[in-house]
């Protein structure tokens, strides 16, 4: 005959199995994930192995299972600027390469920042420097994207008025709602990330854009943006003034810059010292 031990468990043999406490096992059996039967002329309870055993694979898949992918903002890195050529390249098209985009990063590291999930780059955002003759003629089709060298890129300088260039894609080939995810973590990393330029003293006088995509277009109406000039063919460019706009995307950036004018207001002299002069 069959031992009972050989199709159950005891409930110390399941503590063991599960590495749990008694309290812990008999929550268990109240939630009905285990059984607990009570053999005829027996007072303890037993536990058939079969449902432990299935029981103890899922729990320990679910302690060893690697936390799921996050969805991430950050700095980009000039090795992430393979994988950001290669989102612009299948979203858009022709695009500036790798190399070029380094050597954006080469004269300003803080101009590029990447939403990744887990490894994987899924959204990015350029938000360029750039001198003013070099971008008006990129704005008018006298120069391309690919042409924009780091000699026409402005660093971050706390005090300096700078006109930019911004430059945003994100993953295509997931469904809408997903994308929709990617893009909102852009946007929130993108407002804290202009809080903290407005913080530094950062002053940002226009945003320039351009973009020949429904996406792009829309996202660039619905952050106030206004056309600029004449459409090159499909392209359509943007401008948005900074000071007079009321885009909510530049509303943590106007925070973050008046701390800092608050910090940095010249201090009056007193009559007296004046009139010591």
């Amino acid at each position: 005959m069959a031992k009972l031990s050989d199709r159950y468990y005891t409930g110390r043999e399941v503590q063991r199995k599960l590495g749990i406490t008694e309290p812990a096992l008999r929550n268990l059996v109240n939630q009905k994930k285990l059984r607990k039967v009570i053999p005829p002329g027996r007072q303890n309870g037993v536990y058939l192995r079969e449902e432990v055993d299935t029981y103890a694979e899922k729990w320990f898949a679910f302690l060893t299972a690697q936390e799921p992918p996050k969805t991430v903002f950050e700095i980009a890195k000039p090795e992430d600027m393979d994988a950001v050529y290669d989102l612009s390249k299948r979203a858009i098209g022709q695009t500036m390469s790798a190399e070029t985009r380094r050597d954006w990063l080469s004269k300003n590291a803080e101009s590029c920042y990447v939403v990744k999930h887990g490894e994987k780059v899924v959204a990015f955002f350029h938000l360029l420097p750039l001198e003013h003759e070099a971008l008006i003629n990129f704005m008018e089709g006298k120069l391309r994207g690919w042409d924009i060298t780091s000699k026409n890129v402005e660093p971050f300088e706390p005090g300096k008025p700078l006109e930019c260039l911004l430059i945003i894609v994100s993953e295509q080939d997931v469904d809408d709602t997903t994308r929709m995810h990617y893009v909102r973590v852009l946007i929130r990393g993108i407002m804290s990330r202009m809080k903290e330029l407005g913080k530094d003293g950062i002053i940002l006088t226009k945003l320039y854009a351009t973009s020949q995509t429904p996406t792009g277009i829309a996202m660039a109406l619905h952050a106030g943006m206004k056309e600029y000039g004449q459409r090159l063919g499909k392209r359509l460019k943007f401008v948005l003034d900074v000071e007079t706009s009321q885009s909510f995307l530049l509303d943590s950036y106007k925070e973050g810059l008046k701390e800092w004018e608050k910090q940095n207001k010249p201090r009056r002299k007193s009559k007296e010292a004046t009139n010591n002069a």
